[in-house]
């Protein structure tokens, strides 16, 4: 879970859909360390709370696939649109 409720963190998100797009173009096209490190820094760039941001930037760090990896991030990125779990 990313959030406790479904509301948005910002107004606009500034990762947005791009950075989803960029996440999905990443996974099919780097190795994990690329990807890991692409994962990492859309975290840092989108809106949300520094110890949020480290939370799963840890995760990342940890993860042994890129399938984990993509499903966090996506997960995280979601959540500050208001459509995450």
């Amino acid at each position: 879970m990313t959030q406790k409720n479904s509301r948005q963190r910002c107004k606009t998100d500034t990762v947005g859909s791009e950075g989803m797009e960029k996440l999905f173009e990443a996974y099919h096209r780097e190795d994990i360390e690329t990807f890991r490190n692409t994962c990492i820094g859309l975290i840092q760039r989108s809106s949300g709370k520094a110890d949020t941001k480290d939370t799963f930037t840890s995760i990342l760090l940890k993860a042994k696939s890129k399938d984990l990896m993509v499903t966090k991030v996506s997960n995280y990125l979601l959540a500050g649109q208001g459509l995450g779990v």
